[in-house]
């Protein structure tokens, strides 16, 4: 059964792969979504802070508890805006030099594979020296 289930899995997924042209489009193409994602957060974010000012001026006469609640929301929103260009200067960096990406990315899974099995040897090995000295 599991034979069969692995089997059919490899045969819905293998057209997908031979007409995939490459890895670096593939990444290029969902680096290109994730830029329309992130370009709709930027828009909430500069309306989130335009609600701000907004809330800010209306309340321009009464007690500043109302006025911290304004400036509170305008500080989350300039916080957000902040975050949302970086994360478009990354996605811009990863549609423009997506082989490099791809070499920094390799290098990164192998040190953490490199890591994993040093660290699982070490917690392994050290089991292992104890009871031999005992």
């Amino acid at each position: 059964m599991k034979k069969s289930l692995i089997a059919s899995g490899v045969l819905v997924v293998a057209p997908g792969v031979a007409l995939a042209s490459t890895t670096t489009d593939l990444l290029s193409q969902l680096a290109g979504l994730f830029y329309i994602i992130v370009g709709l957060a930027l828009v909430m974010s500069f309306l989130l802070m335009g609600a701000g000012i907004i809330m800010w001026a209306v309340r321009l006469g009464t007690d500043n508890n109302y006025r911290d609640n304004a400036i509170h929301v305008m500080e989350w929103s300039v916080a957000t805006l902040f975050t949302l260009v970086l994360v478009l200067g990354v996605v811009e960096f990863v549609q423009t030099h997506t082989s490099t990406v791809l070499y920094i990315l390799s290098i990164a899974i192998i040190l953490l594979f490199a890591w994993l099995v040093v660290t699982s040897g070490l917690i392994g090995g050290g089991a292992k020296e104890e009871e031999e000295h005992e």
